[in-house]
């Protein structure tokens, strides 16, 4: 009796068991030639993609120094021939177009004959003979060449002027670069070459030429896979600069790094994990999507208040004064801890929350600074905003409101902002702010492409210096004599200039020689919580801090 119930409990069990076991085999075998023919055409493609990408970047960056170039050229049209007499209102347009192109350290004029007339820095009373300019329209490059008196390595870019004299202006080689820079492995290369003669100008890696195929004179973009001198492998495109044809960008990976997921794993090995994966994916996709996805992380943060203000006090050397703040907010992140805003701003611009982010930062600063509003009518409050806050009608006027109960608010903007003040929203917006008596400050000035047409449209009160100018103090660095210049042009504009990143005393001081009297920075104190702020300010203790390394703000 017990054995005819087993039989009868099992047997319902191994049918079930079996009825599964014809279905289920089928169907691994056709995941396994349905992956395997896959993984095939996946290898078989795989080569095409990947010379696509590396072309896809070649021709990337190849755009971006033609739009680097194309404003160079833009800059040098504007230069007439009459400007050869170097009087000092030339002199002062050539160093106002210097404000317009970042990577160009000096703009020179050459006569006919073959003489340097002057630069952007001054007027030559010695004769210095340089190269005649030749009868040659349109845009030119000529070096590396040595400058003498920065004995650094200038890429030079020119024009002949209709009276044969010539324009030119210096590129600093380490810009050149810079754009080159983390755009290969250690196996591969980047490099700016002559398109004549193969010869490299720039370089980032380890440049080499095809060992059989003919790739010179480069006339158009191909990309070539080919056993290179180097005795190596490699794939690379070639991409002639529009602006500049003589020049041509040269992107290089080596094969075998484009390839070496084929090398490092066996096609069984996929198969096997081809099943798991696709289970676990179906299980856990939405869970993994839900939990992952940054913007509802951030959308939690602001629900649930995790985002803080941190102050970081302007200090009036003179005195030791603080005379105001710039608001940086923090996230206080649950499992990660305090987070800065460089890990978090740029995924909320993208998805559209800053300005739910700045509403909650204006409510905290109203809360948190009232003492300091009561005691200090004079105390300035600056909020950084972008294009996304001008152009948002609510936000405009959640800024406007704000300022009625903040004694003195200024805004501040970077460069890119200014340049598209010819858009309507970005004028009435400003427009509304000055009415309203909200000040303007132009955020890390000297390091975008704002020049004095946009400025002299702007009620501009504040120049913040960029911090890698500062940084350069008391050096020979080209950025040191940049920062001159900028406060100088903030004198003749009649705005306050207030320099972000002192760090040393020898920097203090040095501004101070400038006209600079307002400084920022860990010198005088980190970005730090409201309550700190408060004791600093009613203790008047401003404790002067020389860093030995450069820190972050």
């Amino acid at each position: 009796m017990d054995l005819a119930l087993t039989d009868m409990n099992i047997s319902p069990l191994y049918q079930w068991v079996a009825r599964l076991i014809a279905p289920a085999f089928l169907s691994l075998v056709i995941t396994i030639l349905v992956a395997a023919m896959i993984i095939y055409e996946q290898q078989k493609s795989q080569r095409q993609l990947q010379h696509h990408d590396l072309t896809l970047q070649s021709s990337q960056l190849a755009d971006w120094l033609d739009t680097n170039f194309s404003l160079i050229n833009t800059i040098l049209i504007e230069v007439k021939p009459d400007n050869a007499l170097c009087d000092q209102e030339t002199l002062f347009e050539l160093r106002s177009m210097m404000f317009n192109i970042a990577p160009v350290v000096e703009i020179g004029i050459v006569s006919s004959e073959g003489v340097l007339s002057c630069t952007s820095w001054e007027k030559h009373a010695e004769r210095i003979i340089v190269e005649k300019p030749p009868a040659q329209y349109g845009l030119r490059f000529n070096g590396p060449l040595m400058v003498q008196y920065m004995q650094q390595p200038a890429f030079v870019v020119a024009r002949t002027l209709s009276d044969g004299s010539e324009v030119n202006a210096l590129v600093r080689m380490s810009w050149l670069k810079n754009q080159l820079r983390n755009k290969t492995s250690e196996l591969g290369f980047v490099a700016l070459i002559n398109s004549e003669t193969g010869e490299p100008l720039v370089n980032n890696g380890h440049y080499s030429e095809p060992k059989t195929e003919q790739v010179l004179p480069v006339y158009q973009a191909k990309t070539i896979d080919d056993l290179f001198k180097n005795g190596r492998r490699q794939v690379a495109a070639y991409t002639p600069l529009a602006t500049l044809p003589d020049l041509t960008l040269v992107v290089s990976e080596e094969q075998q790094i484009l390839n070496s997921f084929e090398s490092r794993y066996s096609t069984l090995w996929y198969l096997v994990l081809l099943g798991l994966w696709g289970l676990l994916t179906t299980l856990f996709y939405r869970l993994y999507a839900f939990l992952s996805d940054s913007s509802h992380q951030l959308k939690k943060a602001i629900s649930n208040r995790e985002l803080i203000n941190h102050y970081q006090p302007i200090i009036r050397s003179a005195d030791k004064k603080i005379i105001g703040a710039e608001v940086l907010m923090r996230w206080r992140h649950p499992v990660e801890g305090i987070k800065p805003p460089a890990t978090f701003i740029p995924e909320a611009q993208e998805k559209g929350l800053l300005n739910q982010m700045t509403n909650l930062q204006i409510e905290l600063c109203l809360k948190e600074l009232q003492p300091i509003f009561d005691r200090s009518p004079d105390f300035v409050l600056t909020i950084n905003i972008s294009l996304s806050h001008l152009r948002s009608k609510a936000m405009v006027e959640a800024l406007i409101k704000a300022s009625k109960q903040i004694p003195k608010l200024a805004l501040e903007v970077t460069e890119d902002v200014l340049i598209d003040t010819e858009a309507l929203y970005v004028q009435q917006a400003f427009n509304r702010f000055s009415a309203e008596g909200i000040e303007i400050a132009i955020d890390d000035f000297g390091t975008g492409y704002c020049g004095l047409s946009y400025l002299s449209q702007l009620p501009v009160t504040y120049l913040k210096a960029d911090k890698s100018f500062v940084a350069s103090l008391g050096t020979d660095a080209m950025n040191a004599d940049v920062l001159k210049l900028i406060t100088q042009f903030s004198q003749r504009m009649k705005l306050i200039t207030i320099a972000e990143g002192v760090e040393t005393i020898e920097q203090a001081q040095i501004l101070d020689g400038l006209g600079v009297e307002l400084h920022q920075g860990w010198l005088y104190s980190k970005a730090i919580p409201a309550n700190k702020l408060l004791d600093m300010i009613e203790d008047n203790d401003v404790v002067i801090q020389e860093l030995e390394t450069t820190l972050p703000d």
